[in-house]
């Protein structure tokens, strides 16, 4: 029971991750488009946060309040680098891209978990989370793309 717990702890940390991740790109991005599209998906985080909490509550766990130390590394990462170089359109949906590539191999390994292909209701929020998550990375892989083939004045 251990294992599967600390699975969706790490799970609940991802998605705060996300949250904040999602919150600093719609923070700093200019345009109104893609500032809708992270606020959506940073309340997309939230929910999947929560509903994660309440697996662990029925376990009697207490959900984490915070993220992932790796992410927390990686934010300080991305603040010197927008201080040094600016907030830049590639930048911001290149540090998405990292964040959902994590989220998903995150999912992948608790969806590979023993335990977890034991108990049905699990496996399907999991996989449908995962599903949604691996949209939203092909989506921040488009605009990046689209980014790339851009003419440069």
């Amino acid at each position: 029971m251990e294992n599967l717990i600390d699975q969706l702890d790490l799970l609940v940390k991802i998605n705060i991750d996300r949250t904040k991740g999602y919150s600093v790109a719609a923070r700093d991005v200019e345009e109104p488009q893609l500032k809708a599209l992270f606020e959506k998906l940073e309340k997309e985080s939230e929910g999947f946060a929560d509903d994660l909490g309440q697996v662990l509550k029925k376990y009697k766990q207490t959900p984490p309040e915070t993220g992932t130390t790796a992410a927390r590394f990686h934010q300080f990462w991305i603040d010197i680098k927008d201080k040094l170089l600016g907030k830049d359109r590639d930048a911001i949906l290149s540090s998405c891209e990292t964040g959902d590539e994590t989220a998903l191999a995150t999912y992948t390994e608790a969806l590979a978990h023993e335990k977890i292909q034991t108990l049905p209701d699990i496996q399907i929020l999991l996989e449908g989370q995962q599903t949604i998550i691996a949209q939203d990375l092909m989506l921040i892989q488009s605009l990046r793309n689209q980014e790339k083939n851009i003419p440069q004045a």
